[in-house]
Formats: structure tokens, sequence, C-alpha cells
């Protein structure tokens, strides 16, 4: 049974060792103790000890469980958007602490009488009252022992209610022309159900509008009338004074029904569904164990690589980061990309190291079990070069994870050289030289074929040809110096899984254990999207959720606009991004329905595959526009042409012969239509005329040209016909 700083404890029996819910601070194998410290309860408590062995038992008999418990809003922030003030006061508050927390005896602080004798010595050193001392010290061991823990909490600053003093208008007084207006009415609980009701007739669409639906409102609550003298009286308005005003129930009437609930009404329900709602000596030497320190470093694949979708496009040779455990050797995450040596890089591969692999691997089309690569944890060190390390970003790993690091100086690969080693052992695993579009060890020959041209595997296969690689050298990489004398006694295989496994299981393992919320917050690159109609457009994809069909954003973004969102996302896949809620929790978002097209491709590639087909090239752009200043003369030529003949034709005498035979004129040009439309092969033609005479041909002879004006005329004087 491993138990881990951070974790959270809570008793579920009488007979639990412990009482309140807490978290644990320290783990003493050694001295056989475990250092606890409430986290119920806000008030500042001291951390307790516990019996390493009897808390065990407890957590076996059930009568103690593991738990989790949200990270604080306020701590849930990345370096980079914390202003110089806020930085230069969290910085301040931890070299208060830090001596304390950072005791050069692990554990010393925790045991009894210590901390108080600590404490008074920083306090005196900085001239202090003990208790502010102690107050940074509780608030950093209760929120997960991160140094973002010492910001300041504004997340609840404010109050959710007002409280209005009686008799007294809120906010400035009322005036008009200059002079103070005194006649309003301070509302009460039954003002506030009548302008409830009074909106709602505007909500179900029983009023034009909010105008009227204030007028319904009056007539129906704020009326009186003498029903002693005029019981037929429609009544008559109340004073100005005891009244509602139209402000009033305007603002109340807002905060009663929100604007999709009113749009929702004002449509029915019907036409909603229809137009409102949302479409949704060695490096080991002074290591302590696994996750003490990791180092990562990247190199340029000796391959050229081409896209997913069309194998004659080359996308140049990708970078691989490897991120490797000091202390066993165990690579504990991979990233295989187009990310040069940079921060978002190196990010992708910290992020893989961080979390478990499965879903990593079956990606990427390879199956394993958790036993296969059980390294999803944080370390307390990460090494680096300066290329990935020194940005704004990487200072996140310090401040929100709480991971030390360390940047190499420049030209010293041998700093750290467990990962520099193995990239040589995965090039010659993978025989990526000898591989279709390889680099060749020897430059190429004048009139040698271009090694470029002969490249076949695309990003995805690399990839998986990579991981296969890596699970390998875990497996079976033997290095007998890896062994110590203990792991000899216990005739452990000199393999990095081995190690791993076996120092877990000693309760060697040192990692730092931080929530999800932090890891995905501090690694996962992210960038702008906007909530649409269809979902969360990102990078060209629509990606919908509960989240935002509970929240009505896809109806909200049709009926009022869209708007920015920051999104987090894997270069390695297009199925998912995540975005924050209003409690800065992340939540997950899947490609929409009609884009679950893209689901088996990079996110990377799909985007470079929309902005290219979104090109127009130069010879279609000319083609349109020629075609388009084509019709542009057609048009007038046809028109020129129309407007000569009707030159040439004699003009109406008058307005009235001109328009007053519009209909019989109709209806020539239509019968001349008909008689000269084509009569497709296989039909009958119509009988002609001398076959057998029409009744135009008798309404002719009866009433000449005006016949059908005659014929509608005794029509309408039919027996039976209203006139």
């Amino acid at each position: 049974m491993s138990i881990q700083v951070n974790d959270v404890y809570e008793p579920v029996t009488e007979d639990a060792i412990i009482s309140t819910l807490s978290r644990v601070l320290w783990v003493g194998h050694n001295e056989g103790v475990i250092a606890f410290i409430d986290i119920s309860s806000s008030l500042a408590k001291k951390p307790f000890l516990v019996g390493l062995d009897e808390f065990k038992r407890s957590v076996k008999s059930g009568d103690v469980k593991l738990t989790k418990i949200k990270v604080p809003q306020y701590i849930l922030i990345l370096d980079e958007e914390l202003s110089t003030e806020q930085k230069q006061d969290r910085d301040k508050k931890w070299e208060m602490i830090a001596p304390i927390v950072n005791h050069e005896v692990p554990g010393y602080v925790f045991f009894p009488g210590e901390l108080e004798a600590l404490v008074a010595a920083r306090a005196l050193a900085l001239g202090v009252y003990t208790k502010k001392i102690s107050r940074l010290l509780h608030r950093y061991w209760v929120n997960g022992q991160v140094r973002n823990s010492l910001l300041k909490d504004y997340s609840k600053v404010g109050k959710t209610t007002r409280i209005f003093v009686e008799g007294k208008k809120p906010g400035r007084k009322a005036t008009y022309q200059g002079e103070l207006v005194t006649q309003y009415k301070m509302l009460e609980s039954v003002d506030f159900k009548c302008i409830k009701a009074g909106y709602a007739l505007f909500v179900d669409d029983e009023a034009a509008s909010r105008r009227a639906a204030y007028d319904k409102m009056l007539s129906m609550f704020y009326k009186v009338k003498d029903l002693s003298k005029h019981p037929e009286s429609l009544g008559k308005l109340l004073p100005t004074s005891e009244i509602p005003s139209y402000r009033q129930f305007m603002h109340h009437g807002k905060r009663f029904f929100d604007e999709t609930t009113t749009a929702r009404g004002r449509m029915g329900e019907k036409k909603w569904q229809k137009d409102g709602r949302g479409l949704e000596g060695t490096v080991r030497d002074n290591l302590r164990g696994p996750c003490h320190q990791f180092e990562i470093d990247s190199t340029v694949a000796d391959i050229y690589l081409v896209n997913s979708y069309s194998r004659h496009m080359l996308i140049g040779r990708p970078i691989i980061y490897v991120v490797i455990d000091s202390y066993s050797g165990m690579i504990v995450g991979l990233y295989v990309g187009l990310e040069g040596p940079s921060w978002n890089g190196a990010r992708q591969a910290l992020f893989n190291a961080f979390t478990p692999k499965q879903k990593f691997c079956a990606m990427n089309g390879v199956n394993i079990s958790e036993d296969d690569w059980p390294c999803h944890h944080l370390p307390y060190e990460v090494f680096a070069d300066r290329a990935e390390m020194l940005s704004e970003g990487a200072e996140g790993l310090a401040s929100g994870l709480g991971v030390d690091i360390g940047i190499a100086p420049p030209f010293r690969p041998d700093w750290k050289s467990m990962v520099e080693s193995r990239f040589n052992i995965l090039n010659s695993l993978s025989g990526i030289r000898w591989m279709p579009g390889g680099v060749a060890a020897r430059n190429r020959e004048r009139g040698e074929r271009d090694y470029r041209l002969d490249a076949t595997m695309n990003m995805r296969e690399f990839t998986k040809t990579i991981i296969k690689c890596v699970l390998h050298y875990n497996q079976f990489n033997r290095q007998p110096a890896r062994l110590s004398k203990q792991m000899v006694d216990d005739q452990v295989e000199p393999t990095p899984i081995a190690i791993w496994n076996w120092a877990i299981e000693k309760d060697f393992m040192r990692d730092n254990n931080k929530s999800e919320e932090l890891v995905y917050l501090n690694l996962l690159p992210r960038d702008t999207g906007s909530v649409r109609k269809g979902g969360i457009l990102f990078r060209g994809m629509h990606y919908v959720s509960e989240y935002l069909t509970h929240n009505n954003w896809t109806a909200i973004a049709r009926n009022q606009g869209s708007w920015p969102i920051e999104c987090w996302h894997l270069h390695e896949a297009a199925n998912h991004i995540w975005i924050q809620d209003s409690n800065k929790q992340f939540v997950r978002c899947d490609l929409r329905k009609s884009d679950r097209k893209y689901a088996d491709y990079r996110s990377d590639e799909v985007y470079d595959m929309l902005e290219a087909y979104r090109q127009v090239p130069p010879s279609h752009a000319r083609d349109e526009l020629e075609s388009r200043v084509a019709l542009l003369d057609d048009f007038e030529g046809t028109f020129n042409t129309a407007a000569l003949e009707k030159k040439q034709t004699p003009a109406p005498k008058s307005k009235a012969q001109a328009t007053g035979n519009i209909r019989e004129q109709r209806s020539e040009e239509l019968a001349r239509e008909r008689a000269s439309a084509p009569i497709p092969d296989g039909v009958l033609p119509a009988k002609s005329a001398a076959q057998e005479p029409t009744k135009t041909d008798h309404a002719h002879h009866f009433a000449g040209a005006r016949g059908a004006v005659i014929i509608d005329m005794l029509k309408r004087i039919r027996p039976g016909n209203k006139p």
C-alpha cells in the first residue's frame, strides 16, 4: 500500500484513527509516522502525527478512505496571468516560510514542540508576529503545498446579497431637470411577485412588448376603485409613489427570467426547436528514488515524413522529446511532433509523462495495459536545456506544480547524460536511418537519388514505431550498474521497469502528487476558440459537450453572438479539447458528429489541411474574375438590345392603354410559350385546331379580341354567383 504526500483521507467510522478530513504532509517511513493536517476547518490548526502501521491498518479495515477534493479556484491560475505585484507578494510570503518548509531534516518541523520553536525564531528574525508565519504555513499545507496557495484569494470577495436600509432608496437620487424627485416606491416582497407575474406576460408572448407587459401589470395589480359609488368604473391608477417604476420592472424582470428563457417563450417551443436552440558518480547517487528527478531533451529524427492526408506531401523531419526518470532509467514520457526545441514541445512531453499512457498509446495504434507503462507521476525536479525551459510558461512548473527546474549550461550534454544516451538506443532499435526517407549517415553524392523523395511514413505511423521502441527499452534494456545493494539482495532484474516496480513496492517512490486540474492547466497547449451556435469552433473544427448544452451556450451564441474562449488541446489528437467552467474546473469537449471525420488525425495536420483548402489558387481566382466580368458584359448587352427594340416599337398613347390589358397579354404570352415548348420523344402531340375547334375559337368569333374579358364577366353574373 502506497501512501503519498498530499493525499486526502476522510474518516468513515467512529473507529477511524483520524477524526476529520485530513491531508498527508509527510510520510516518515524510517520514523514510522505520518504527518497530517486538518483541512475541514478554516481555523488554523497544527499538523499532527499518526503511526504509519496503525494508519495502514485503519485504511485496510475500511475505517479511513482515500478521497479527492477540489483545488481552490484562486490557485488554478497560470504564472503568466499573474501581475508583477501578485508575484512579488506571493514570493515575499514564500521567503518567510521557505526555511521552515524546506528544513534540512525531512519531517523535523512536524515533531512535537519543533514547529513552535521554528516559527518563533523565524518571526523574530523577520520582525513579524508569529501568528503571521503560522497562518502562512497553514494555508500552504492545507492547499496542497504549492506556492500559488500563498496568493491572495479574491474568489469570495463581496456579498451574494445586498442589505438595504429600510425606507431608503438604493442608488443615486432621482432628478428631473436638476430638481430632486422624491416620488418613488420601495419594493416589498409582494411587489416582486407582481413584477414576476407581469414580466411573465412578455416571456410567454402574451404581451407585444415589455412596455405593454408593464402596463398590464399596473392594470391588474396597481389600480383602485370605489365599489360603493362607481361599481362599473374601471378603477384609477395608484399614485406614483405606490407603483413600481418601469426601470424597476425591467431590472427585476430580467433577474427572474434570463435572456434564453425569454427568447424561448417569445418564439414558442416549435420555432425555438427550429431556430433558437443551440446546435451543442552517476546521476543516481544523490537521488532518493523514482520521481525525484526527471530529465527531458529533444532531437531531430533522422527521417523525413509525409502528411497523413497525402503521402506525396513532405512535412520534414519530426522532433522527438523523451522524458527519463534519472533513478530507474525509465522512459516516463514521450512526444513526437513538429514543435521545435521550445516550451511548446517540452510541455507536451511532460504532460505525457505526468498522465496515464493507455489512452495515448491507443490513439497511436498500440494497445497496452497499465502494467506495461506504469508512469503517470510528477517529479520534484526537471532537468532540461535552456531552449525548453527559459520561458514564462516553464516558470509555472515551480509555482503551479511544485516542480523545481534545472537548466543545463550550453554545450554540456553530460549534465543530462541519461536522456542523451537514450536517443542513440532508440535510433538503433528503430533503424530510422535505413527506413524509406531516412537520412543516411554519409552525405549524398552528386547524381544520387534524393532520399527525401522516398519518404513513406506519416506522423502517426512513426509515433507508433517509437512507442514500441520505448516499451521494448523499458522492458529489456539491461544495465547492472543501476542496481543498488538492496536491489541485488532482492534479486531485481537490471531493467528500468523492474527497478521502477521494486521502488514502488518498497515505498521508495517520492512522487509529487498534484491534481489533474493543475497538470492540465500548466502543461496542455492552449489557444483561443469561439463559442458559436454549432458548438466551440477551434482550429476549424466544432466541439460539443453536456456542459455547453446544460448552460445553453450554443443557444446564447446563436441569439446574442459568439464570444472567445480559452481552449486546451493535444497536438497528437483532434478528438477532444478542454475548457474551464465557472469554477475553473476542466470540462472535456468532443468533436461534433459532422466533424468526426477528423478524429483519427493529428490536430495540427487537420488545421494545416483546412488552411490549405481555404487558400484560393491564383489560376482559379483569375478564372473567377474573368467569369464575373463576362457575366456583367453579357447582361449589359442583353439589356441594350432590349432597350433598342423597345425604342423602335410604337409607344402606347396613354398609361391606361399600356397597363389595361396586362392579364390578356399575359395569357397570350403563356399560350405562345406552351405552343413553342419542345415535345420529348415518345410523347403524342396534341390535336390540331382544325380537328377539334376549342372554346377559345368560339369566344373569339363571338366577342372579338376582348373575348376573354367578356367571358369572365359572364361567369361573374351566372346564377348562384354573388356580384
